[in-house]
């Protein structure tokens, strides 16, 4: 949504630029961004390079009393232009709450992973391909319960709700195999 890495945005937060509100849900902890510290990261992202951390804190305070599109400091000597920034967030927003009503998580399907609604497909699997440079062409023709919106889509998704923790471990990974069997290579046909 505004462009920044998690290990940006969680750095963001842990130094007190941007404020959050922490809170509990499903037994796990999360820190929650109200529409002001959005636009706080997303000035963030624009200023980092340019201020030191106090005045983008001064900069992000003063958001919560600035006009819709300027924020004033310093007494007048500098003003921000917000409309730009707040457009992209806009923008951001509407394609998260589109990316959110295509995906489902329920544990009766595929555990509890966060797919598209109406198939199987995992949302993640998909931004992971998307960002491995398969065109949109190629992940339709392999998957045909997908459209376009989901495919552009999926990457909004994951960005804004990465998975957590270690990856899990499959059922069978300790097991040993039911059936084993040998076979010399030249007793195998060639199709």
């Amino acid at each position: 949504m505004t462009r920044l890495s998690v290990k940006a945005v969680n750095n963001a937060i842990d130094k007190k630029t941007v404020p959050a509100i922490t809170g509990r849900r499903e037994g796990h902890a999360m820190r929650l961004l109200d529409l002001r510290a959005l636009m706080s990261l997303s000035l963030e992202r624009r200023l980092a390079d340019r201020f030191v951390p106090e005045f983008r804190r001064e900069v992000f305070d003063a958001l919560g009393s600035a006009s819709r599109d300027t924020v004033t400091l310093e007494g007048g000597f500098l003003k921000l232009d917000l409309r730009e920034p707040r457009r992209e967030l806009a923008i951001s927003l509407r394609a998260l709450r589109r990316a959110r009503h295509l995906v489902i998580s329920n544990p009766e399907i595929m555990g509890g992973d966060p797919v598209f609604r109406g198939t199987r497909i995992p949302v993640h699997l998909i931004a992971a391909l998307v960002g491995q440079g398969s065109s949109e062409a190629d992940l339709l023709e392999a998957y045909p319960r997908l459209t376009t919106e989901m495919v552009q889509l999926a990457p909004i998704y994951a960005a804004a709700y990465p998975i957590r923790g270690r990856p899990r471990t499959q059922p069978w990974h300790d097991r040993q195999p039911v059936h084993r069997s040998r076979r010399k290579l030249a007793t195998i046909a060639v199709a």
